[in-house]
């Protein structure tokens, strides 16, 4: 995972009006190995693990609806089937968009048309994770 350097932007209510989609960034050469490096037969299962993982992903459609009042409307399409669900969200002073619970160790930020997950590291420092929205 890489320390990002770009710069990101602060997330307004209006930045979050729309669908947006989920997409899933990994690298599947990164995922292999991180699946070697964490599990004791991981050297053996890397390859077709990480292969079926990606596969899975690929069918998996998640849509994000940002509704008034803190309301996420979560829509899941996975092998045919449509679940939906509902959790909350919320912006900080910072424009850090937290999505559930009140965990701040995870904040969504917008670079350019993106909102990229981050991990929050020690002072202030941000990771960008793998996961991030697109407009719809």
């Amino acid at each position: 995972m890489i320390v990002s350097v770009q710069a990101q932007s602060k997330v307004s209510k209006n930045d979050l009006r729309g669908a947006w989609k989920m997409v899933f960034d990994f690298d599947e050469k990164d995922l292999s190995e991180e699946i070697e490096d964490n599990f004791w037969l991981g050297s053996i299962f890397s390859g077709p693990l990480s292969g079926f993982v990606m596969d899975i992903l690929d069918k998996i459609d998640i849509q994000m609806e940002f509704m008034e009042g803190g309301k996420l409307k979560i829509t899941v399409n996975a092998f045919g089937e449509e679940e939906v669900e509902y959790d909350d969200w919320y912006l900080t002073s910072k424009g850090e968009l937290i999505i559930g619970d009140d965990d701040e160790d995870e904040v969504w930020m917008l670079e350019g048309n993106k909102l990229y997950q981050y991990d929050k590291l020690s002072r202030g420092r941000l990771e960008r994770q793998e996961v991030f929205l697109v407009k719809r």
